[in-house]
């Protein structure tokens, strides 16, 4: 099932039920209400009986010559109610007629006590209270019964009967559930009519509303598949623009960044494969031609030949060998065996390592703020990795300079150490300060084979310090030069 028609049979039958629970509410209201106010107008009717019973309890002070005497009840209350919408005819009705429940074929039905107005045995056979459709009865001030019919079974308002402001006891009648003739229950189905037309046209609006509103939900979801199919397809040029501001405009920024990152990783791997090619077809393309020449006889085969192109195989290997840890850290099979170094002791010692390249490039080190203990947790074959490739970039590119700054600053308020080289060489430029740690990337785009590495030294340098948690970046030395600024947490 689509997810539009889902909606609209949600928006729908949402509207649906609640349309039909307020009908239903209304008409029960409506229902209760006019059987409320019929029984309260009843009641107003009967002030006029129980005037009419207050004087005949003021003859004799009692209630003696109207107790058990249910014809003469009847008929003072058929007077009272004579010129109201609740008259009575004379005759009694049928006994089908009386409030509770009906006999089952062959019983007798129960007869009230004109006593205690209960469930007593089959009636007489003459006598006995009169049988109205509502219920009357007569009670004494402490609501004892004395003529009429009164039944527990039923639910019974009540009349106060005064004498010169005292209670002297109450005309019970029993109220109505239902409405069975008069205006009123016309009134009543009347309005019921009404209601349900009125239902039927709000059902027809909320077609009409959800309808639209589904469609208007959809229709981002629909842009948003038709573009992603386009983005599997590897059309990475794909953009969506909701002018909306809800769920769906984060969702289609969401989109819109996935594909921009789709799209700058495809490039980069085109110049990966590109610079790799490039790369790799230098060195084989100089080993072709030194080969050839010798083959041919127009260079003799010699020691020096022999050495020129072991040169070349070297550059070579050394290319593959950082292709291959590069590509090992990204795929996170780089082992890292760290332990504790102390941190200036490890630097002193590659410096003296390198202390022979970098003497014959003209570099001279000096230290600056080096503590004599800083322990970090550390692999130390990786650590001298990055230090060892950081020296021979300086002897390499840092053309006419002369000194190499090493500085060491603990941070104590972050618990990490700062280490800083810095060179007075020819620098970089402030747009490629950023770039020098790309794959493959040189500030110099002769690439020339004399000075130039692989270009992947700086990116190893990068993987070993994020490896351990920190972070490595590129700054205009205050000497002139280039600045490498790496920060490690301690430990």
């Amino acid at each position: 099932m689509r997810i539009q028609n889902k909606l609209f049979a949600i928006f729908f039958l949402t509207s649906a039920v609640l349309v039909v629970a307020q009908v239903l509410v209304m008409q029960w209201s409506i229902g209760k209400g006019m059987v409320d106010y019929v029984n309260a107008r009843e009641l107003k009717a009967l002030n006029g009986v129980a005037t009419s019973l207050a004087e005949i309890y003021q003859k004799e002070g009692s209630w003696k010559q109207i107790t058990g005497k249910h014809q003469r009840f009847k008929n003072i209350i058929d007077q009272g109610l004579a010129d109201s919408e609740f008259s009575h005819p004379q005759a009694a009705r049928p006994p089908h007629q009386v409030r509770g429940p009906r006999p089952e074929m062959g019983q007798e039905r129960p007869r009230i006590d004109t006593q205690r107005g209960t469930d007593k045995g089959p009636p007489p056979r003459r006598g006995g209270p009169p049988i109205f459709e509502v219920s009357y009865a007569l009670l004494d001030a402490d609501k004892g019964f004395l003529v009429g019919m009164y039944s527990p079974k039923l639910s019974f308002s009540f009349v106060d009967i005064l004498d010169e402001g005292k209670v002297i006891g109450f005309l019970a009648v029993s109220k109505r559930d239902q409405l069975t003739s008069g205006y009123e229950l016309n009134f009543v189905e009347q309005q019921q009519r009404y209601i349900l037309l009125i239902a039927l046209g709000l059902v027809l609006v909320a077609v009409l509303i959800a309808m639209p509103l589904a469609a208007h939900f959809v229709k981002p979801i629909k842009g948003l598949t038709s573009a992603m199919s386009k983005l599997t397809s590897g059309d990475f040029q794909q953009r969506i623009d909701l002018k909306r501001k809800d769920e769906f405009a984060h969702l289609s920024r969401d989109f819109n960044e996935l594909a921009a990152t789709l799209q700058q990783n495809e490039q980069a791997r085109k110049r990966w494969l590109a610079d790799i090619s490039h790369e790799l077809r230098t060195p084989v393309a100089v080993l072709k031609g030194e080969l050839e020449a010798m083959l041919d006889g127009v260079r003799p085969l010699s020691i020096e030949r022999i050495q020129s192109i072991n040169e070349e195989v070297k550059q070579l290997e050394q290319l593959l060998d950082d292709l291959h840890e590069l590509t090992r850290n990204d795929l996170g099979t780089l082992h890292y065996r760290k332990e504790s170094l102390n941190l200036p002791s490890l630097l002193h010692e590659e410096v003296n390592h390198y202390q022979t390249l970098l003497t014959e490039n003209g570099f001279k080190v000096r230290f600056s703020e080096l503590p004599s203990e800083l322990f970090v947790f550390a692999d130390s074959k990786r650590l001298r990795q990055l230090f060892g490739n950081l020296f021979i970039n300086t002897a390499k590119y840092a053309n006419d300079g002369n000194m190499l700054k090493i500085s060491v600053n603990e941070l104590q308020q972050s618990q990490q150490v700062e280490i800083r080289f810095e060179d007075n060489g020819c620098g970089v430029d402030e747009a490629d300060l950023d770039k020098l740690f790309e794959h493959l990337y040189r500030a110099e785009n002769s690439r020339n084979r004399e000075t130039g590495g692989s270009g992947l030294g700086l990116s190893i340098c990068q993987k070993i310090v994020e490896a351990h948690h920190g972070k490595i970046s590129a700054f205009t030395s205050n000497l002139g030069g280039l600045g490498i600024l790496i920060v490690l947490p301690l430990e």
